[in-house]
């Protein structure tokens, strides 16, 4: 069943319609904030919040539009908003003494449950890509968007994601290199493409362009 036949089911008040939606794309919502925010716990609460913000939205939904951009709008302007959130409250932080910072608790990092190296290393190396061109990165290398629909999800032109998408891939193979202690074989230039791709994303999402080398 279509993903925008059951957004306009789920805004005439079809809750199995919505539940449906969010056992397609929960996952990979998940997986997405947990790669930009590095919080575990914090993830899950922002992806909550990404779901009730889409359930409240459902009437704005345009039948005409695609749902998968639509959706990753509002997951990326709910990352977004959660980063200013957390820039705030560090801020306030910095302007406490050490009297006051004693025994405060340290922040909760998300920890890969993968034991490979390489894994981890790719983990590692996609964390260091810089904001904007991790998310591109994200929607085009790991949920096979087109640029078209990258383009509508981060709000810019799709020529704009090209080049970030482009720098990204530069920035991860750097990072990787570095992170691997030399250039990388042939298993890890398919390794972002697909083992990692299927841990990270779970679900039924086809092939996709591999990295540039």
């Amino acid at each position: 069943m279509r993903d925008e036949f059951l957004v306009v089911q789920a805004a005439r008040g079809d809750r199995g319609a919505f539940t449906s939606l969010v056992e397609r794309y929960g996952s990979r919502v998940l997986a997405v904030i947990e790669k930009q925010v590095g919080d575990h716990h914090g993830a899950l609460d922002l992806a909550q919040e990404v779901w009730i913000k889409v359930f409240a939205a459902l009437d704005s939904f345009r039948p005409e539009a695609k749902f998968r951009p639509w959706l990753f709008a509002i997951v990326f302007n709910s990352i977004r908003d959660d980063h200013r959130h957390r820039a705030r409250r560090r801020d306030r932080v910095s302007d406490l003494g050490p009297e006051h910072l004693e025994g405060a608790a340290t922040a909760d990092r998300y920890d890969p449950t993968a034991s490979v190296a390489e894994i981890e290393h790719i983990d590692a190396a996609l964390a260091g890509v810089p904001e904007p061109f991790r998310a591109a990165l994200q929607l085009v290398d790991a949920l096979d968007f087109s640029y078209d629909e990258a383009a509508l999800s981060l709000d810019c032109s799709e020529g704009t994601v090209k080049s970030r998408v482009h720098r990204g891939r530069i920035a991860f193979r750097d990072l990787y290199e570095k992170l691997s202690r030399g250039p990388r074989r042939s298993a890890h230039a398919n390794h972002w493409t697909s083992s990692r791709r299927t841990r990270a994303f779970p679900g039924n999402v086809p092939a996709q362009e591999k990295l540039e080398s």
